[in-house]
């Protein structure tokens, strides 16, 4: 009879050789899935032992490459660095005229101060907090100054959007928006097939934005998901009134939908909403919706505290916000600028947020080399960065305790959360999810861009980074987002596996 003592020898030998044969078996299973699929792309990809800075593998990791949104790592990683996680952006409220009992006879103004996350929740709470200071009416205009930014609300990645689109991530960049600058188009079945949907703007509805509604009720079709085709398209009228048309159909036993799009005047929209908000606590605006700046004698009203950093920072790297990052890059500007007084009028511009940006990469992060930043979200190509460059970034933040924990969850798990929930489904098993924390970056025009770059605990080498970038070669016919997505979650589990 073989011993205890003996027994667990045995089945330590056992276990290092199949550890042995499984590690020998899995070498070049990296390189292999960079090639995987033959598609013809430019790739950059680095992987880096954080303990001792230890480059694990890479391959063209000093290529420029257009990084989509794996630009917002910098982006967030400077917000974090130059302000802190618990650093809020308030909105200051004012009113001109005099108060007589719950009515006021001047208007309401609000002070844009660049906070990117006011969405339902605030201004619920908002008026709400209105209605208990026993204000019911306000005679005058509401007053919406946004001169903390300048007037470049739509750079040229997202001037294609300003008369009709299709998308929500082309929103106008402004220092007061709301909704992230979308509407939510709701879409629900009606009670039987045939009859039309029901659709409505979310929360309420909206003065300007006209629906469209041609979406039909179909049979119960829960089996059978793409048979539910809801499409909505925002347009601007010539008498400038905001027309969303909405098309396709709905099964009978499908839940509600929500799709989003970008409004085409963010002014209009934010006042709007605020009017909408104010109106469902009883609350009455008299006159028009103003752009303005604050008059020197108005009277201070309330203020609209943001969340901190470190939850905006989130809502930007796990939903892969580009108005947050452009508005977070702006706002960066006005408190860092490279000229003239913090936070002056007009010191929100995109010039001065990509000098801080810059001054980050090469001041904080050691960045040396060349790099072109045009914007802070990816939103186009114009952008470059190499998968070392980004990579740095991981690294410096991962030194930075203040820092490095609220960075860290900011970014998506693979197969539970955000841009990345729906990845690891098919091509690992179970204990992959959640072994990744990373941004993804995805173009499509003019040239496929995808990318992925993060941290993971490797079982024998520790925290690592890492970082994968491919760009479809221009002129050439591009691989699908598909396609280079599952390739790289083959790269990352042969990181796991091979390294």
């Amino acid at each position: 009879m073989i011993s205890r003592l003996a027994h667990l020898g045995l089945t330590l030998v056992i276990g290092m050789l199949s550890l042995s044969l499984s590690a020998s078996a899995a070498r070049g299973d990296i390189t292999k899935a960079l090639t995987q699929g033959g598609y013809s792309v430019k790739q950059g990809v680095l992987v880096t032992r954080l303990s001792d800075g230890k480059v694990l593998f890479e391959r063209e990791a000093d290529t420029l490459l257009a990084p989509a949104s794996l630009t917002k790592v910098l982006t967030s990683a400077a917000a974090l660095v130059r302000w802190s996680p618990v650093h809020t952006l308030p909105t200051a409220l004012f009113h001109t005229g005099q108060r007589k009992g719950p009515k006021i006879t001047g208007d309401l103004v609000i002070v844009g101060n660049g906070d990117p996350f006011v969405v339902s929740e605030k201004l619920w709470q908002l008026a709400a907090d209105m209605r208990g200071l026993g204000i019911n009416e306000f005679a005058g205009d509401l007053v919406i100054d946004g001169s903390l930014f300048d007037d470049e609300s739509r750079d040229e990645s997202r001037e294609e959007g300003r008369l009709r689109s299709r998308h929500a991530y082309d929103a106008p960049v402004s220092a007061f928006g709301v909704n992230f600058n979308t509407y939510a188009v709701s879409i629900a079945p009606g009670e039987k097939p045939g009859q039309a949907a029901l659709v409505s703007l979310d929360p309420y509805s909206l003065g300007g934005v006209i629906i469209e509604n041609k979406v039909t009720t179909t049979a119960a079709t829960a089996s059978k998901p793409r048979s539910n085709t809801v499409s909505v398209t925002r347009q601007v009228r010539k008498d400038g009134i905001e027309l969303l048309k909405v098309t396709g159909q709905i099964a009978a036993d499908w839940p509600t939908q929500k799709i989003y799009r970008s409004v085409a005047n963010d002014l209009t929209a934010a006042g709007e909403y605020v009017k909408a908000f104010l109106k469902n606590e009883g609350i009455t605006i008299r006159g028009a919706i103003k752009a303005g700046t604050k008059p020197s004698n108005a009277t201070p009203l309330m203020s609209m505290d943001s969340y901190e950093m470190r939850r905006i920072v989130a809502g930007l790297n796990t939903f892969s916000n580009n108005y947050i990052a452009d508005v977070l890059m702006k706002r960066l500007g006005a408190d860092f600028p490279t000229s003239g007084p913090a936070a002056a009028p007009g010191s929100g511009t995109y010039a001065n947020g990509l000098a801080v940006l810059r001054d980050f990469l090469v001041k904080d992060v050691g960045i040396k080399t060349n790099f072109v930043l045009e914007n802070g979200s990816g939103l186009d190509t114009d952008n470059r960065l190499s998968a070392r460059q980004i990579n740095a970034v991981l690294a410096y933040m991962e030194k930075h305790m203040e820092v490095f924990p609220d960075f860290l969850a900011s970014l998506p798990a693979t197969g539970w959360d955000g841009t990345l929930k729906k990845r690891f489904n098919r091509n690992a098993t179970e204990e992959f999810k959640g072994m990744f924390r990373a941004k993804t970056g995805t173009l499509t025009e003019p040239i496929a861009v995808s990318g992925i770059a993060g941290y993971f605990r490797h079982p024998t080498q520790g925290m690592v980074s890492f970082c994968v970038v491919e760009n479809g070669n221009s002129g050439q016919r591009q691989p699908s987002i598909v396609d280079l997505r599952n390739r790289q979650d083959h790269i990352l589990t042969a990181f796991l596996n091979d390294l």
